[in-house]
């Protein structure tokens, strides 16, 4: 016993002379109904003084735990759904520019200017004024 330190020796001593009593207290039917009963009115209190508070709450227009519980799980749903409609846009977005890019007409690197009917001609005129005349 030199080597265990002291705490050690009160303990193993209380734990032997108390385990076995608080062995049998706890497994017999009177503590489990003890607990049983004990938890029934801790779950009654709590329901009551959360009850109690989002009525004072309401009361004075304010948010009770159960409405931000109940906005956040809108919110929640809200994201999923965004989310959904995010992917189905770029799903679409890829399919349109599939589609685009295999009916556009291919490009020409050096393509002709547009010809016109009639030619056009800058002429000069004095500063400040611009005119575009007919060639003939």
């Amino acid at each position: 016993m030199a080597d265990k330190p002291a705490w050690r020796v009160v303990y193993d001593q209380v734990a032997g002379e108390l385990g076995p009593r608080l062995t049998d207290v706890t497994g017999s039917d009177g503590f489990a109904e003890a607990v049983e009963v004990a938890e029934a009115v801790r779950a009654r209190a709590a329901s009551e003084l959360q009850r109690s508070s989002r009525r004072f709450l309401h009361a004075w227009n304010l948010p009770a735990g159960t409405d931000v519980a109940m906005l956040r799980q809108e919110v929640g749903a809200l994201n999923r759904e965004l989310r959904a409609l995010a992917r189905r846009v770029e799903d679409l977005q890829g399919e349109l520019d599939r589609v685009a890019a295999a009916t556009a007409p291919p490009s020409t690197p050096d393509a002709p200017e547009r010809v016109t009917d009639e030619p056009q001609a800058t002429v000069a005129v004095p500063e400040g004024e611009t005119s575009t005349r007919q060639a003939s």
